[in-house]
């Protein structure tokens, strides 16, 4: 009986008779419901698709014009919420600053609509767990913050850019994780900075194409990133684990970047001012490129950091200052490197140690540094430098010494 029935509603449907077909599968419900079928069935037609549920409670009939002839269905993130809209009244964006909570048990389900919500001066305060959820941030003077450890953000980008867009100006983002961030133009990234004031802190960017990417589209724009992580990011030689414009200052301090993947800089600045304090920058089993590259020169002190080329690097240069610098449009006003206090170790079978591209104003002070392992090095004087790691009195590869304490 059941075949029977479903030939005559497919002839129905094929009529474009909707109505016809609404009464005709009520009309034999009680009749069917005594039977019991053992797969679900789907029925095309030119306009719409029709999906007959083996046990009839989920019957639904699409409306005309739902499906094109012979499409195949969409196939959907079976991991991903469904997230709910949310409206921001005037009234709502002129009230005084606040706390905005976000969590499974919250009335903010998702990072997304604290961000519709948010006004300037708002504290974002998200539980730890997953979001598969992008959004961009507007409201100036944020802090946004996972609470009770991690909030980690993951596989969704807005815009073609990234997990996060912070347009607003002085945001402070701590203890937040991003991973899985891909677009199309093979830049995609966990961060991407558009206003003038990021603080990053205690957070952790990996397995994707870049972690920070942006900088300078504002005046008077200073980065400031500590005590976080940098993993296997990077794709084709364009994504980098942390890509900074032409701000007017950059730090980065006690961090740790590792594992640079496919040409990827391990950490690339064309600020005006880039200071690079007490971090581990190594490229360990990564295809990296350079492991510092300063293209635009600027200000740079570079000092106090553990710095390692890995064995599978393409590029064989360790850091890079004022490379692209031969037309005038990309040098910054200053080009002062000051490279004190490293501990930079090439563990490739040859490789250039510090690489400088000089300017008429350019000044230098490189010394006090170690440099181990095979490779050419100008600058000998004032430095150390051993052939090998166990003539140096370390540890074999991948080892890496302690880092500096916080």
């Amino acid at each position: 009986m059941p075949s029977c029935i479903f030939r005559r509603f497919i002839k129905l449907v094929r009529q474009n008779s909707i109505q016809s077909s609404k009464i005709f599968l009520f009309a034999t419900f009680s009749i069917l419901i005594s039977y019991q079928t053992v797969a679900d069935v789907e029925v095309w037609t030119d306009k719409q698709k029709v999906i007959l549920k083996g046990d009839l409670k989920g019957l639904k009939i699409l409306p005309s014009g739902s499906a094109k002839k012979k499409q195949a269905p969409v196939k959907q993130k079976t991991h991903k919420k469904a997230k709910p809209r949310t409206t921001v009244s005037k009234k709502n964006k002129s009230r005084p600053p606040t706390t905005l909570r976000v969590g499974p048990k919250e009335r903010l389900k998702w990072p997304s609509l604290a961000a519709a919500e948010a006004v300037d001066g708002d504290i974002i305060e998200i539980a730890a767990g997953e979001y598969v959820d992008c959004t961009s941030w507007n409201a100036s003077n944020l802090t946004i913050r996972g609470v009770g450890g991690r909030a980690h953000v993951r596989d969704e980008t807005c815009h073609g850019k990234a997990i996060w867009i912070i347009n607003g100006n002085n945001t402070t983002i701590e203890n937040i994780e991003f991973s899985g961030m891909k677009v199309p133009s093979k830049n995609g990234s966990g961060i991407r900075h558009q206003g003038a004031g990021l603080t990053v802190r205690n957070s952790y960017f990996h397995d994707g194409e870049e972690g920070i990417l942006g900088g300078g589209r504002k005046p008077g724009d200073v980065v400031l990133i500590e005590d976080s992580e940098f993993a296997r990011l990077g794709r084709g030689g364009q994504a980098h684990p942390m890509y900074i414009g032409v701000a007017e200052k950059f730090t980065i301090r006690r961090s740790y970047i590792h594992d640079c993947v496919d040409e990827a800089n391990c950490l690339k600045s064309r600020a005006k001012h880039t200071v690079i304090f007490c971090n581990v920058i190594a490229s360990l089993e990564g295809d990296s490129s350079w492991e510092i590259d300063l293209p635009n020169g600027g200000r740079a002190e570079v000092l106090n950091n553990i710095i390692e080329q890995g064995p599978k690097s393409v590029n064989k240069g360790i850091v890079g200052f004022a490379k692209e610098t031969a037309k005038a449009k990309n040098r910054n006003p200053e080009q002062t490197l000051i490279f004190k206090g490293n501990l930079v170790i090439n563990d490739h079978k040859t490789g250039r140690f510090v690489v400088v591209l000089k300017r008429e104003n350019t000044k230098l002070k490189v010394e006090e540094n170690k440099f181990v392992g095979p490779g050419t090095l100008k600058f000998k004087e004032n430095n150390e430098y051993v052939h090998r790691r166990h003539i140096a009195g370390m540890k074999a590869y991948p080892a890496l010494p302690p880092a500096c304490k916080k």
